[in-house]
C-alpha cells in the first residue's frame, strides 16, 4: 500500500500538480447481523478504496474511488486534470508537512467465536429480561482497517487498527402499545460476554420496555433535564459544528472570538480521546493526533478548523480527531436524579438545526417525566425549547458514571432552565 501510494503521487506530480495527498484504505469485515430478533447473516468482506486531494495554481481537485485498477487510477488522475481548471483559486489550499509514523492498534485479528458468543447473549438476554423488546437491526463485528497516506510535502503515514464494533437499534411492542425507535452502538478492544452491560445497551432495553405506555405533560413549565449519554453526544455535537470551518468561515459561529472565554460551567471539561477503540491516530487531512482539551473547566481553549480552515482563517491549527469525552462529577446518576423538582429524564434530543445563535425547540425521545425525583410515566409529543449555548452553561451536575462508546466517553448532565410544553 505505501509503495503504490507513493506511485500514485509521483504519477500525480508528473501530471503536473503541485501537491496532492493520497489515502489508500484496506478494510477485513466479518460481521453478524441480527434482524427481528433472529441471526439473519454472516459474512466476510473485503474492501478497498482511494482518495485523492491535488492541488495546481492553487485550485484543489478531489476524488475517491473504490478500485486501486492501474486503469482507474490513470482516469481518475485524467479527470482531476481536466477539473482543476475551473476549481476556485484559493491560497489557503496545502496540505499535511513532515508528518510521519507506522501505527497499530487494536486486535489485529478476528475472534469469530466471540462474535457468535456476543449475539447469543444478547439474544439471550432479550428473550430473558426484556422480552417485549424487538431488536429490529443489529450488527456484530470486527474491522481491521489499513490505511496508508502520504503527501508531497514529505507526511509518510501508516495505520492497522483494528476494533469490535456493535449497533443495535429496536422498540419495544405489548398489549398496550409500541414505543418509538431506540439505539446505542460504539466500538471497543474486545467483546464482553454479556453485550448488555456495554453501551448502555441494556439501558435502552429496559428504558424501551417501559416506553409502550405513554403521557403528555399536563401543562408548560420550566425545568430540568438529566441528559441520558447518546443525549449528551447531540449537545457535544452541536458545540463542535460551531467551532468547525462551516460555522468559522461563514462567521456564524457563536464562538467565533471566544476562545478563552468562560463558555461552559466550572464543571465542565472536554477532551478528545486518542487512545480509543477504533481511533486512528492520524486524521484524514494527514496529520498526527495528540491529547487535546477543548474546554478546560468551563473556558474554551481553541477552535477547530480544519487546516484549510486554519489558513483560510489565520488561525492555530489542531489535529484533534472527531471523538470527545466529558471529565465525569462526583455525583452519582440516582443523586442526580433525585435532586430534580420537575423535568425530565432525556434519552435522546430531536431537535433538529437549532438557529445560528443556538436557539432551538426540539421533540424528547425515549424520555421519562421527573416529579420531586421521583422518575415516573414515559413521555409523548414532549417539546423543550431553550438554547444550546446557554444549556452548556447552565451545567447543573456531572455523573461519575461515565458510558464508554469507544472514542467517545460520556456521563449525564443534569441542565436547568428549559422550557417544557
Amino acid at each position: 500500500m505505501h509503495e503504490q501510494a507513493n506511485k500514485i503521487l509521483q504519477a500525480l506530480t508528473g501530471a503536473g500538480f503541485d501537491d496532492a495527498r493520497v489515502s489508500i484504505t484496506e478494510a477485513d469485515v466479518n460481521e453478524l447481523n441480527i434482524a427481528h430478533n433472529h441471526v439473519s447473516l454472516m459474512r466476510t468482506t473485503q474492501n478497498q478504496s482511494l482518495a485523492v486531494m491535488a492541488i495546481k495554481d492553487k485550485r484543489r481537485v478531489t476524488a475517491s474511488v473504490s478500485s486501486l485498477d492501474e486503469s482507474v487510477i490513470e482516469k481518475v488522475i485524467a479527470d482531476l486534470q481536466r477539473d482543476v481548471a475551473t476549481s476556485p483559486q484559493d491560497e489557503a489550499y496545502a496540505v499535511a508537512p513532515g508528518q510521519s509514523g507506522d501505527f497499530t492498534k487494536g486486535p489485529q485479528s478476528v475472534d469469530r467465536d466471540a462474535i457468535a458468543a456476543a449475539a447469543k447473549s444478547l439474544l439471550q438476554s432479550r428473550s430473558e429480561e426484556f422480552p417485549s423488546f424487538q431488536i429490529e437491526e443489529c450488527a456484530i463485528k470486527h474491522t481491521l482497517a489499513k490505511n496508508t497516506l502520504v503527501t508531497t510535502a514529505d507526511t509518510q503515514l501508516s495505520s492497522s487498527v483494528g476494533s469490535y464494533e456493535v449497533m443495535i437499534m429496536g422498540s419495544s411492542k405489548d398489549e398496550h402499545g409500541s414505543s418509538s425507535f431506540t439505539y446505542t452502538g460504539g466500538e471497543m478492544d474486545a467483546l464482553p460476554e454479556r453485550l448488555t452491560e456495554v453501551l448502555d445497551i441494556g439501558e435502552i432495553m429496559a428504558n424501551s420496555v417501559q416506553e409502550t405506555q405513554t403521557s403528555m405533560i399536563k401543562e408548560k413549565f420550566t425545568g430540568d433535564v438529566v441528559l441520558m449519554p447518546m443525549a449528551v453526544m447531540d449537545l457535544i455535537g452541536w458545540l463542535t459544528s460551531q467551532l468547525g470551518d462551516g460555522a468559522l468561515i461563514s462567521q456564524t459561529s457563536v464562538y467565533q472570538k471566544s476562545v478563552g472565554d468562560m463558555i461552559g460551567a466550572p464543571s465542565l471539561t472536554i477532551r478528545n480521546n486518542p487512545e480509543g477503540a477504533g481511533e486512528r491516530a492520524y486524521n484524514g487531512e494527514g496529520f498526527t493526533i495528540g491529547p487535546v482539551t477543548l474546554v478546560d473547566g468551563g473556558k474554551l481553549t481553541r477552535l477547530l478548523p480544519t487546516y484549510y480552515g486554519s489558513r483560510k482563517l489565520d488561525i492555530p491549527y489542531t489535529a484533534s480527531g472527531g471523538s470527545w469525552s466529558i471529565d465525569p462529577g462526583s455525583i452519582s446518576r440516582a443523586d442526580m436524579q433525585a435532586s430534580v423538582e420537575r423535568g425530565a429524564l432525556v434519552g435522546r434530543l430531536s431537535m433538529g438545526s437549532p438557529a445560528p445563535n443556538g436557539d432551538f425547540s426540539g421533540v424528547i425521545k425515549n424520555s421519562f417525566l421527573l416529579e420531586n425525583g421521583v422518575r415516573t410515566q414515559a413521555l409523548t409529543e414532549t417539546m423543550i425549547t431553550g438554547n444550546v449555548a446557554q444549556m452548556l452553561q447552565d451545567i447543573q451536575a456531572i455523573s461519575a458514571e461515565v458510558s464508554d462508546f469507544g472514542g467517545s466517553r460520556l456521563p449525564w448532565l443534569k441542565i436547568s432552565g428549559l422550557r417544557f410544553s
